[in-house]
């Protein structure tokens, strides 16, 4: 008697329904997504951060400049603004042809743009950037530094013979914010205050008068 074989195994197909793939899509779009935000969020971090670094080296340029600038009286002197874009300050005669523009780069050696490849302002007070007569232990910067537009809040400093500052992210859109504007109204009150969601996205440093005059002493320069 013969035995019966066994019937043969039925292979089902193992694979994605529509739906499933669907599903599957949905999901790895809402990962996708969820990502987008934080990467974006450590790029701003990272191009702010390395802005204040070129900040800093750009106190210190300035500070050297100082200290290897002599005027006609040997006094040293703060370089002036550039107002037409090569790099290099501009004067008229011994004093600046404006004491608001951008950095002098190219006279500083430094770098000519923030992370977000826009120029550095600069303002310098008229008595710091003579170069004919230069600047002594008594010289008076007149700029401040405040937590509001005009300085209507908390003053954080004030007779600054200069002030350095990047426009931030939004730097090639024209401003909106009451604090940015301030910065940008070529006037002697300057805003600086964490970043907000506001649009308020300003670094701003400055050099004081303590620390220049400081230098220039452990320098020789003074008085």
């Amino acid at each position: 008697m013969k035995t019966a074989a066994p019937p043969a195994p039925i292979f089902q197909h193992q694979g994605f329904t529509l739906i499933e793939l669907a599903i599957v899509m949905f999901i790895v779009a809402l990962l996708l997504g969820g990502m987008l935000m934080p990467l974006s969020a450590q790029q701003d971090i990272r191009y702010q951060t390395d802005t204040q670094k070129q900040l800093a080296d750009i106190q210190e340029a300035l500070l050297g400049y100082a200290a290897s600038h002599q005027a006609a009286d040997g006094k040293p002197y703060l370089p002036c603004p550039d107002t037409d874009n090569d790099g290099r300050e501009n004067r008229t005669g011994n004093a600046c042809t404006n004491p608001d523009g951008t950095l002098p780069w190219g006279d500083l050696g430094i770098g000519r743009q923030d992370a977000w490849s826009n120029a550095f302002h600069y303002r310098v007070t008229a008595v710091f950037s003579n170069n004919a007569a230069g600047f002594v232990l008594t010289s008076p910067g007149d700029m401040r530094i405040c937590d509001r537009a005009n300085c209507s809040g908390t003053i954080l400093a004030t007779q600054i013979p200069a002030v350095i500052f990047s426009r931030g992210k939004n730097g090639a859109a024209v401003p909106t914010d009451a604090d940015e504007l301030e910065n940008l109204d070529a006037d002697t009150d300057f805003v600086q205050h964490p970043i907000t969601n506001a649009g308020y996205d300003d670094q701003v440093v400055w050099i004081s008068s303590n620390i220049l005059f400081n230098r220039m002493l452990s320098a020789g320069r003074l008085p």
